[in-house]
C-alpha cells in the first residue's frame, strides 16, 4: 500500500509526533520527511518502509482503499491521544 503524504502527516499528527520524532524513529532526516509531507520529494522503497514501520510500531494500522472509500488508518483505542468515551448512564 502506498503511503500518501497527507495520510502520513495525518497519522503522525494523530499520534502527537513531531517531524523530528518520526524522522528519528524511521532513521531518516527531518528534511526528507518534511519534503515528502509537502509533496516535494518521492520516497525510496526503503524510506517508505522505515516510516511505515515507525508508525506501525506505535500502533497505527493502515487501511487499503476499499468499497469506494480512500485509504486511511486506525490507532489503538487505548492510545493516550484518543478521547475516552463517556461512561455516564442514561436515566429514563
Amino acid at each position: 500500500m502506498e503511503l500518501f503524504p497527507d495520510l502520513l502527516r495525518a497519522a503522525r499528527l494523530t499520534l502527537g509526533l513531531t517531524q523530528d520524532e518520526l524522522a528519528e524513529a524511521a532513521g531518516i532526516s527531518t528534511r526528507s520527511l518534511m519534503r515528502f509531507e509537502l509533496g516535494r520529494e518521492d520516497m525510496t522503497i526503503r524510506t517508505h518502509k522505515a516510516i511505515r514501520q515507525a508508525l506501525e510500531a506505535r500502533g497505527v494500522v493502515f487501511l487499503k482503499e476499499e468499497g469506494g472509500l480512500g485509504p486511511g488508518f486506525r490507532i489503538p483505542p487505548n492510545h493516550p491521544r484518543v478521547p475516552r468515551r463517556s461512561r455516564s448512564k442514561r436515566r429514563p
